[in-house]
């Protein structure tokens, strides 16, 4: 059995650029068959006593939480075994962001790359991601193809997510795993396991 997750979605409380409530967002992941989500808002963790609220109110539901970081390299969400770790976090530059994530035990997944730059990055001579997305409402098929042959000659772990804003777009794209994931350690382990 496979169990589908949505590994990167906004929601309107801390990304200005989302129209989706929390809740709704959540409802509509059981009503696409998700067994969870993760919440990566731009450039902000949610508050830990936030997520288990909806945690309690959604409980058929596994419901992670990273962030969408902007560097000036791209965008990279992060997960972290503890997010409350996360505020400390602050860099423009992967290479340094790579650095913090890793020492605390977290892992770092490019997002939407060649969104806005098809060429390919010098960085990536000198950082090793543990994720690419090679799918995303925000790819194109030429942005995905470049992704695919990154992940390919590098080794990196493929994952596809929606990168929804809105709640029509939850779950367009999935990563189905063969085991239900609980918390962000899963998800870590998960990406370490796979690569």
């Amino acid at each position: 059995m496979l169990f589908h997750y949505d590994f990167h979605v906004h929601t309107s409380r801390y990304s200005s650029c989302s129209h989706s409530p929390p809740d709704a967002v959540c409802r509509r992941a059981l009503s696409v068959g998700l067994a969870g989500i993760a919440f990566t808002e731009h450039d902000r963790w949610w508050p830990a006593s936030e997520v288990e609220e909806l945690r309690v109110q959604f409980p058929d539901l596994v419901i992670l939480h990273g962030a969408e970081f902007s560097c000036t390299e791209g965008h990279f969400l992060v997960f972290l075994p503890d997010a409350v770790s996360g505020e400390a976090l602050a860099s423009d530059s992967i290479l340094e962001l790579v650095h913090q994530v890793h020492r605390i035990g977290g892992i770092i997944i490019w997002a939407h790359p060649f969104r806005y730059d098809r060429s390919t990055p010098v960085w990536l001579e000198d950082v090793l991601v543990d994720g690419i997305e090679v799918a995303s409402t925000n790819m194109d098929e030429q942005a995905t193809n470049q992704a695919l042959k990154i992940a390919e000659s590098r080794g990196i772990n493929t994952f596809e997510n929606s990168d929804a804003h809105d709640v029509d777009s939850i779950g367009t794209y999935r990563n189905k795993i063969p085991y239900i994931l609980k918390n962000n350690a899963d998800l870590i382990d998960y990406a370490r396991k796979s690569r």
